[in-house]
């Protein structure tokens, strides 16, 4: 099984890699349709540019003390073993402190378990029943737009890096693990920095015990089951990289104003976003990719949250407040974000009303539970909306908080800023964004060199996700810096919006 779960990762993806990887210039290729690798030419130069970075230090927000840790950081040796040694050490001193640690710390044990176990099995299902080889000859479809394998204009030899599961031998991919496991435990250990803190409570899913449907051994069996088989598909359609495994689309009756870019198959997901198994399966294909540390990165969100409620004397609750939360997709830290904010008015958007049912499944659970945990507890109303980001369906100035993770890799640079107004046009003076996505080039010096890899997952405005200057979006939206943080491979960015100056009336003269 160890040697199983060494496959895991990098079986799944070439992202976030510490291992040294050739860089590759990335041009503009066919454009004809909704698919192709940028969506215009000055997005393609924007990802070839040479630009100064990280474009953040450019601008004044606060810096948290997690931007240096994850700027230097380094696994402590080059030897897997001694790494895994010394974070599985530094995990079980740090459970012992005491009861809510022990709690805090097994959970995120547990899940990391479980996580690589099924990882595993789905790693060892893909090399027992492989259909690439099979499929590898079908032709390309004809709505296509690009070639997977032709990624480089000046060498059309030159195709996209197979994954570690094909190449990587034992030494090589233990090694791989023994980076990733220790920059899981230092999230973790991040994130209960913050919640001793004060800045957000112990997650409620930790403190449901038996309740909560994560260690429901039915529900488990479901997700490993429901995970085996979507990672099969992933990996299939990762390696062989056919055009005709591109692209998803919406069901012929539904008449919904889908972006282009969003019709999808994003990381090669089955059904992209348009499915009731795509919404079901996504939570655990993620975690099982970051190891279950995804939940911990999320909540990067909260810190700047906690510093802007304290600066504006919100109350116990957040009663009074209204929130938003833009692509919310399966609501995971929408529940999160109103266990500390519980009394607030909680609007989760998003493109995909698969999604949103996901999300108000997560909202019910956690209404549950907050009611068994306190019969008291003032509970604010909650509602889902189907609605793209570049038009938001609020007044102006309407919204306290607007919160968005993990939306702004997928876009064309264009409806980035679109949505950067949006969310700008609809929060109140005052009031605070929040934006949450992968680190860029200049975050993780050790990674600049391989993060372009997650391209290949079919993630096709990646590569300018990683040069764009992200607060220009919202400075030029009106918004003034706040706060920057980051937790492993993802950065949080804060803005609020400024209060109208107070005009002064004019004396009369006489």
């Amino acid at each position: 099984m160890v040697r199983s779960i060494t496959f895991l990762l990098p079986a799944l993806a070439l992202s976030f890699t510490p291992a040294p990887l050739p860089r590759r210039q990335i041009h503009q290729l066919v454009s004809s349709g909704p698919n192709h690798l940028f969506s215009s030419t000055e997005e393609a130069q924007q990802s070839d540019a040479t630009v100064a970075l990280p474009h953040d230090e450019q601008y004044t927000f606060k810096m948290g003390e997690s931007v240096q840790y994850w700027l230097d950081y380094q696994p402590e040796s080059t030897d897997g073993a001694e790494n895994l040694r010394n974070a599985a050490a530094r995990a079980i001193q740090q459970a012992g402190a005491d009861a809510r640690a022990r709690l805090y710390w097994s959970y995120h044990l547990a899940r990391a378990t479980f996580f690589a176990g099924q990882g595993a099995a789905a790693v060892l299902n893909y090399r027992l029943f492989d259909s690439s080889k099979s499929d590898s000859s079908s032709p390309p479809s004809s709505g296509s737009s690009y070639d997977l394998n032709l990624l480089d204009n000046d060498d059309v030899s030159d195709a996209a890096p197979e994954t570690p599961l094909a190449t990587g031998g034992f030494d090589v991919l233990f090694n791989f693990i023994g980076s990733i496991f220790p920059e899981a435990v230092a999230t973790w250990e991040q994130d209960w920095v913050a919640i001793k803190d004060g800045k957000f409570s112990v997650p409620y899913d930790m403190r449901q015990g038996v309740r909560s449907r994560q260690v429901n051994p039915f529900y488990l069996a479901d997700q490993s089951r429901r995970y085996i088989k979507e990672a099969r598909s992933i990996l299939t359609r990762r390696n062989r990289r056919l055009d005709s495994d591109i692209g998803a689309k919406p069901a012929d009756d539904d008449s919904f104003p889908y972006p282009d870019y969003y019709k999808n198959n994003f990381h090669f997901q089955s059904d992209g976003w348009f499915s009731k198994d795509s919404a079901k399966v996504y939570d655990s294909s993620t975690e099982t990719l970051f190891l279950g540390r995804q939940d911990a990165m999320q909540r990067l969100c909260l810190y700047s949250m906690s510093s802007w409620a304290k600066e504006q004397g919100v109350s116990g609750g957040g009663e009074g407040l209204k929130m938003l939360e833009v692509a919310c997709g399966t609501g995971r830290l929408n529940a999160f974000v109103r266990d500390n904010y519980s009394a607030a008015e909680m609007v989760a958007s998003d493109l995909s009303k698969f999604y949103l049912e996901e999300a108000k499944g997560h909202a019910e659970r956690w209404e549950k539970f907050a009611k068994r945990e306190d019969r008291n507890k003032k509970i604010g109303k909650f509602s889902v909306l189907q609605a793209a980001a570049e038009e938001l369906p609020f007044e102006d100035n309407s919204l306290d908080v607007v919160f968005n993770v993990y939306m702004f890799h997928e876009m064309p640079t264009e409806a980035r800023r679109k949505s950067a107004m949006e969310m700008a046009r609809v929060v109140k003076p005052g009031g605070l964004v929040v934006w949450v996505d992968s680190v860029q080039k200049g975050d993780r010096p050790s990674l600049d060199d391989s993060l372009a890899n997650f391209q290949y997952l079919n993630e096709s405005h990646y590569p300018s996700h990683l040069v764009e200057d992200v607060p220009k979006l919202f400075v030029e939206a009106g918004l003034e810096c706040f706060e920057k943080h980051v937790a492993s491979t993802s950065k949080s960015l804060s803005f609020v919006k400024p209060k109208a100056k107070a005009k002064v009336k004019e004396e009369e003269t006489f």
